[in-house]
């Protein structure tokens, strides 16, 4: 009979675990025979394929043709668009963007609902996720809209331009102040992948607010704890942008399959639409939901949110302190009725908790060596610089089975010297631990220990009062902490989105989800405990080598590389660089592993401060231009001990030009950019003395730019020129990319032409 009850308790266990797992998944695509009023994924491939045939980086010709099939497609939607040019910067990287802009008017406004994706690729792929399809959504979903009701409030759309040269169109947009943010709530639709559900991974300041507008979504996937880790390791998207100015919101990204994530392999054909109907499913839903709020009722604040069994559950965030501090109460209150009532140890539950931290430092160290022999025996896994594969679904579940396996070998190693109550109370120090770290400092992150711990501890305490001293039910009592856990725990689980190289904090998540389960063992008493970790053993590894054979590489999988062309206009030589680390055949012919200083020099040019290793070869010179300087006016300030420079920037071509100052007898006090003011900079731009200022613009225009310096010293300012082109050149060597590669995530698609100019300042 209870060996029955502890039976049904693991499979429900086992239940909530798959029903949670399966609930991380996009919908099914609706079709283009849809309701006019229903949005259809099919409709939105149709936009997709438009504007994702090619590459289209800010500057490019492919990129002014995307904008002009936005423009028309809006404009057929019976709405007026206008497109926001303007410079701006951030930091040291400027830019000339176009930001597409509309407007839905409302019956009777009260605010703004801004929908937000950005249009620009990078030059490497044709960025069909990342940012097509939420282009592609939001243009299917302002259509749906456009076919209902008119909701109450402004419902805009916002296209911008240059997010992959560092959100500069966001910027633009929120320095222009065209919205109120105590008026407007931004929805922003990114991608770092092209497959997976559309997931709430960040939100701005009202929360709270919006929160019962996204719980009534299909699938309303959120979780709080990712906003904080996307800071942690900051992953920049436009809606940081808005969140820093203030603007209240949510942002949406389709997670999965990020191999293809600024590669040539971000294709049409990659791009799920189940991914593209979960983006725009979220998009009209909750424009019509906050487009019928009245935005007078708008409050600030802040909640804690995850989805459980598929419904989205919150409270606010001025309760996660407190329910840490019940949690810890509820934590040393089970500790001491344990030691009464179970004779619980201090010291061995303090041993239990110490020892606990091998088999989380076993598996995160093997997981590591998995990849690095993956790496050995499949070179082409080197070269995704997103540190994962294709299809690593297989290789992350025999990871996953391994920290099973470690954590059961654990508790049945130290079952041997301490009771289960003992045991299970070590592994509960830690979540009571992590429960008051994360309520002080990560907030959003604090829910994941806290709820498992206190339904645990209320279960126990329930079980020492009603069970009486049989060990039956604290058992069963001290296994329930596994039940919540299970719900709140399985996203932390599921490590598509970070690649198998970032497997370490999903294993421990596993380990301590594991963990809390462990009690079960002693209550279903296996004849032979020990064939468990066995048999799991051979499935992680059975999973392991599945994987291995069947992810594999070929035309729909493409192989992965790296190659920029350098040249030095002033010497007449140039290399070509890969930052692979173990060459394709098609990428070896160019780089031969030449060690040159003229070689540094251009590397530093290409890709300023990285800190990837690299290799070159010598290379044809090709006929292209390099960008070059002359001088608009020179003088001095009255009374000022700086020399004023006017200067005319042409970029030769280039859709991108840096220029840098040699700072070793002069100094830097301020400048302007097309009359953008850039102010002192005091931090190196380069790796290299003594060219420590510096600047980029993107986008530059066909007659340049002008660039203003009040420079501290005398004689000449000699002034570095760098020019980026996108596409590599045509030289003899080169040799047509074979169909199965394209160009990955590290640098590459280039062609980086450098000159030195020397200025004259005008006299004392």
């Amino acid at each position: 009979m209870r060996r029955g009850l502890a039976a049904g308790f693991a499979v429900v266990l086992a239940a909530l675990v798959t029903v949670s797992l399966m609930g991380i998944s996009p919908p099914a695509p609706v079709p283009a025979s849809a309701a006019p009023t229903a949005f259809s994924a099919e409709r939105a491939m149709a936009h997709l394929a438009a504007i994702s045939s090619r590459p289209h980086p800010i500057g490019s010709q492919e990129h002014t043709d995307v904008r002009e099939y936005l423009l028309g497609q809006l404009r057929s939607l019976g709405v007026e668009p206008t497109v926001q040019r303007a410079t701006t910067n951030r930091q040291t990287n400027f830019g000339e963007v176009r930001n597409v802009h509309a407007r839905i008017a409302g019956r009777a406004s009260t605010g703004t609902v801004l929908l937000v994706a950005h249009y620009d690729s990078t030059p490497k792929g044709p960025g069909a996720a990342d940012g097509g399809a939420g282009v592609a959504a939001i243009l299917e979903a302002a259509r749906a809209l456009l076919s209902g009701p008119r909701p109450r409030n402004d419902v805009d759309i916002l296209f911008t331009d240059g997010k992959e040269a560092g959100q500069l169109g966001a910027q633009a947009f929120t320095a222009a102040n065209l919205l109120d943010p105590r008026r407007t709530v931004v929805l922003n639709f990114d991608a770092k992948g092209t497959s997976g559900p559309s997931t709430l991974v960040e939100t701005g300041r009202a929360s709270s607010w919006l929160l019962p507008s996204l719980s009534e979504v299909d699938r309303p996937l959120a979780w709080s704890f990712t906003a904080p880790l996307r800071r942690i390791a900051p992953e920049e998207s436009d809606f940081a942008v808005f969140r820093r100015a203030n603007f209240p919101g949510l942002s949406f990204a389709i997670t999965e399959d990020t191999a293809r994530n600024h590669t040539g392999a971000d294709t049409l054909a990659a791009v799920s639409p189940g991914s593209v109907q979960d983006h725009g499913d979220k998009a009209l839903s909750l424009a019509k939901s906050l487009g019928d709020k009245d935005f007078a009722e708008y409050r600030r604040g802040a909640s804690t949110y995850f989805t459980a069994l598929g419904a989205l559950l919150s409270y606010p965030n001025w309760l996660v302190v407190p329910l840490a501090v019940l949690a810890a109460v509820l934590f040393v209150a089970v500790v001491w009725v344990a030691a009464r009532r179970r004779g619980a140890r201090l010291g061995a539950i303090g041993l239990a908790a110490s020892t606990f931290v091998l088999p989380v430092v076993v598996t995160n160290a093997l997981a590591h060596l998995a990849w690095l022999l993956l790496k050995r025996i499949k070179p082409d896994y080197a070269h995704i610089g997103t540190g994962t594969t294709y299809h690593p679904e297989l290789y992350q579940a025999g990871l996953l089975v391994l920290s099973l396996v470690l954590t059961v070998v654990w508790y049945l190693r130290v079952r041997r010297w301490w009771s289960t109550e003992e045991v299970v109370l070590g592994v509960w120090a830690w979540l009571t631990v992590l429960s008051s770290v994360c309520a002080f400092l990560v907030t959003g992150a604090a829910y994941v220990t806290t709820l498992p711990l206190i339904f645990g501890c209320v279960a126990v305490l329930a079980a020492f009062r009603w069970g009486g001293n049989d060990p039956f039910w604290s058992r069963m009592a001290f296994a329930a902490a596994s039940l919540p856990a299970a719900v709140v725990m399985v996203p932390l689980v599921d490590f598509t989105s970070r690649g198998l190289a970032f497997a370490g904090p999903p294993l421990v998540a596993a380990g301590v989800l594991a963990a809390t389960a462990l009690p079960l063992l002693d209550l279903l008493r296996p004849r032979r405990p020990t064939l468990l970790p066995i048999g799991a053993a051979v499935l992680a590894v059975a999973l392991v080598v599945a994987g291995s054979v069947l992810d594999r590489v070929d035309h729909d999988n493409p192989r992965q590389t790296s190659l920029i062309y350098a040249m030095e206009a002033d010497v007449g030589k140039a290399f070509w660089i890969s930052y692979d680390p173990d060459p394709l055949p098609w990428t070896a012919r160019h780089v031969g592993g030449t060690e040159d200083a003229e070689l540094a020099v251009l590397a530093e040019d290409a890709t300023p401060g990285s800190l990837l290793s690299y290799k070159g070869g010598r290379a044809s010179l090709a006929a292209v231009e390099a960008p070059r300087v002359t001088v608009l006016r020179s003088y001095r300030d009255n009374g000022q001990d700086a020399a004023v420079l006017r200067l005319q920037v042409l970029s030769g071509g280039a859709q991108r030009v840096s220029v840098y100052a040699e700072t070793a007898e002069h100094t830097i006090l301020d400048a302007t950019v097309q009359d953008v003011r850039m102010g002192k900079l005091t931090r190196s731009l380069l790796s290299r003395d003594p060219w420590n200022w510096g600047f980029s613009f993107i986008g530059v225009p066909a007659d340049g730019i002008e660039v203003e310096l009040r420079v501290r010293g005398s004689g000449q300012l000699p002034l570095r020129l760098v020019g980026h082109r996108y596409g590599l050149p045509s030289v003899p060597e080169l040799r047509p990319m074979p169909e199965d590669v394209v160009f990955s995530a590290r640098p590459g698609n280039l062609t980086v032409v450098s000159r030195t100019q020397r200025m004259d300042l005008a006299p004392r």
